[in-house]
């Protein structure tokens, strides 16, 4: 059974883009199947919240080369998770293969609302899409 999640896309602050290229060679080596994803994130917001999110992978912890602009070049350590789900963006399009990436040091890892999806690049993204999460 699948539960659908209808959500709003958001613009988050931009820290995802930034790091992702320098996280994905260690990502991809411990989880290869998000070899092909866009190196970034999209925020979604969701309509209701996601309760005991039961992740698929999660890894190591794995050093990475923080570039954040508040504390910029040095070394961070982080675990990530991953959850399998659909991506429909905009509604009524394509569904995306796409993962749940919980990052254990992020502000949203804990809220059940807020959540980063990875994915191939999706054109029609834009903020304010309204889109749906397939789990």
């Amino acid at each position: 059974m699948t539960d659908i999640i209808d959500a709003k896309v958001f613009q988050g602050c931009g820290v995802a883009s930034k790091n992702i290229k320098f996280q994905l060679p260690h990502l991809v080596w411990q989880f290869p199947e998000i070899k092909d994803i866009f190196p970034g994130s999209i925020n979604v917001q969701l309509d209701e919240p996601l309760q005991n999110l039961k992740y698929d992978y999660t890894t190591l912890p794995t050093p990475w080369w923080d570039v954040d602009l508040q504390n910029p070049g040095h070394w961070a350590v982080e675990t990530f998770s991953f959850r399998r789900v659909g991506l429909e963006c905009p509604m009524g399009g394509p569904v995306y293969c796409a993962w749940i990436f919980g990052c254990h040091n992020s502000q949203w890892f804990s809220d059940p609302l807020r959540h980063e999806i990875i994915a191939e690049k999706i054109a029609a993204i834009s903020y304010g899409a309204r889109c749906r999460i397939h789990i």
